[in-house]
């Protein structure tokens, strides 16, 4: 009975190797993998070769479990790459210095930023407000203004600079 069935196995090997590999390729398995699937193929139709439907062609059997095989295998993939990318981005973090090393530092600095923003004009504070609470673009702050973007640009550019002066000098420690 086993000597039957490896005649029936390698026959079956023999007529559909190429098209299963083929199948296998164009569901997008990188060439490196493709002949590892179609092993694994081969491996689960040996071991359930009872279980081929006697009406049903062989190839199409095939088909059936490379498809699974595949998707078992992009999912792999992906959480793989997943992984991979969250390991990455673990080890940047951790690189990374942090700004603050409390919750109290940066209340401190968000007091000092609030008491900078007072010492600007509400025309200067309302811009900020508009560009960076907000999200606006310049040309939508310039038309507001009844000025150019690019005088909005530069307003901005200079306010920034005024108010990372003011903060580093409200946390400087005091000597």
């Amino acid at each position: 009975m086993s000597a039957q069935r490896d005649e029936r196995f390698a026959e079956m090997l023999e007529t559909t190797q190429a098209h299963v590999r083929a199948y296998i390729a164009g569901l997008g398995v990188p060439p490196v993998d493709v002949d590892d699937l179609a092993q694994e193929v081969y491996l689960e139709v040996y071991r359930n070769m009872e279980a081929i439907p006697a009406d049903l062609e062989p190839i199409r059997w095939l088909k059936g479990i490379a498809r699974n095989l595949c998707m078992n295998h992009f999912r792999r993939e992906t959480r793989r790459k997943l992984k991979t990318q969250l390991e990455s981005l673990i080890e940047h973090l951790d690189r990374t210095p942090a700004t603050f090393d409390d919750v109290e530092a940066m209340q401190e600095a968000l007091r000092a930023l609030d008491g900078c923003m007072e010492q600007l004009s509400e025309k200067n504070r309302e811009m900020i407000r508009m560009r960076y609470r907000d999200g606006r673009t310049s040309e939508s702050i310039a038309e507001a203004f009844a000025t150019t973007a690019e005088a909005v640009r530069i307003t901005l550019f200079r306010l920034r600079g005024k108010l990372k002066e003011c903060v580093t000098r409200r946390l400087e420690p005091h000597g």
